[in-house]
């Protein structure tokens, strides 16, 4: 059997004559993406009207998402040298069930104002996609009409959950300094010499972005001849803070963390900050400010107070504050300017270092185009395609 292989030429690719038609890859992109979008979309909801207790809600008769997709995590485990391991319970559910959890009595309240249709129209739009997504599973012949169909169903579909979604995941907006909120005044004090807190909201403020900004501290530096250093420096455990907090855990919908870079000051000197970022559901984090609060604070005093540990010694380890390795090399480009290159892939947190659902990994926006052109998703460890930069 020759397969043959696609191959790359100055960026074009050639797809072999005898692979499969074109249509069925578009057909493959657009499904993924929308059976995708559509998960997350379904989390986000259960998560801000359930809290800690979406996963509790009910997929079949007698099973929930958490019953069911632990079976299906445990399957998959005994496989676990095929593909990427995944624990997000979301990515066993298939878009039969979340068509089910979306139009079901139960939950169709929570869904139905993300839809400019009524409940029949919605369903019927999503079984038709549903057939296709199965011949495609299946490897039955799809027709080239097919690809309309899907295409014009998950625009009318998704319309205002890419909305929803898109600025879910922006928030970017400073909320103003004379903010009369309680959750601001409540939030913005919280801070020490190690740790500051900083406050961003979405365009239409339904949704509320808690950075914790860690000025990462340089505990030791070695120098090796001179165009290289290595350091031990301070690292918040993102993992810990989900793991111990639970009132940040419960009403949350997701935790992230931004890509962290570094400069060198006049002592060589590595200066950069870790940025976690905290999202929960406007209405949510009012509700339950105090707790949130609280354990923010205490989590504020503790990374204080285990910087200073980790600083005296850096050997130590806190419950929430590790120390782990960096480095700087000096390096030149093509026109012969020099500059420091750090490197801190050390203080980046991996989806296979947190067990919880609310940790979606590096944080990434988009303006506009979610559905269609998301590179990173929530809860898988690689991209799934290039970068669109939108111009």
């Amino acid at each position: 059997m020759d397969w043959k292989s696609a191959t790359v030429n100055e960026g074009a690719t050639k797809i072999p004559d005898r692979w499969l038609h074109l249509y069925y890859y578009e057909a493959l992109n657009i499904l993924f993406r929308f059976e995708n979008a559509l998960r997350i979309f379904v989390y986000v909801i259960l998560k801000k009207e359930l809290q800690g207790k979406w996963d509790s809600a009910a997929i079949s008769e007698g099973a929930t998402i958490r019953t069911e997709t632990k079976k299906r995590i445990a399957q998959a485990r005994e496989h676990g040298y095929l593909g990427y391991e995944v624990s997000s319970p979301m990515l066993y559910l298939n878009s039969g069930e979340l068509t089910q959890i979306i139009t079901s009595e139960a939950y169709w309240k929570y869904f139905g104002p993300y839809f400019k249709a009524s409940k029949s129209i919605i369903l019927t739009k999503l079984q038709e996609i549903g057939t296709v997504r199965n011949s495609l599973a299946h490897f039955r012949p799809l027709k080239e009409d097919d690809i309309d169909l899907i295409k014009q169903n998950s625009k009318h579909v998704l319309l205002q959950i890419e909305d929803c979604l898109t600025q879910l995941t922006s928030l970017s907006q400073v909320v103003p300094s004379n903010s009369d909120e309680g959750w601001y005044k409540e939030l913005k004090s919280i801070g020490n010499e190690h740790l500051s807190t900083s406050l961003f909201f979405s365009r239409d403020q339904n949704w509320i972005r808690v950075e914790l900004g860690y000025k990462v501290p340089v505990l030791k530096r070695t120098q090796y001849g001179e165009e290289y250093f290595s350091y031990s420096v301070g690292n918040i455990r993102t993992s810990q803070i989900l793991a111990t907090c639970k009132a940040i855990r419960e009403n949350c919908v997701y935790v992230c963390e931004a890509p962290t870079h570094g400069t060198l000051d006049e002592q060589n000197n590595i200066v950069t900050k870790k940025r976690i970022s905290l999202i929960f559901p406007r209405a949510t984090l009012t509700a339950a400010l105090n707790e949130i609060a609280n354990e923010i604070r205490d989590a504020s005093l503790k990374i204080d107070n285990e910087t200073e540990l980790v600083s005296q010694d850096s050997l130590a380890r806190g419950d929430l504050v590790e120390v782990k390795s960096a480095t700087a090399m000096y390096k030149r480009a093509q026109n012969g300017q020099g500059y420091w290159s750090v490197q801190l892939q050390q203080l980046q947190t991996t989806l296979t270092d947190v067990d919880e659902v609310e940790f979606w990994g590096e944080r990434t926006q988009y303006a506009h185009d979610f559905v269609s052109a998301t590179a990173h998703y929530p809860w898988m460890p690689s991209s799934v395609s290039n970068p669109s930069w939108g111009f």
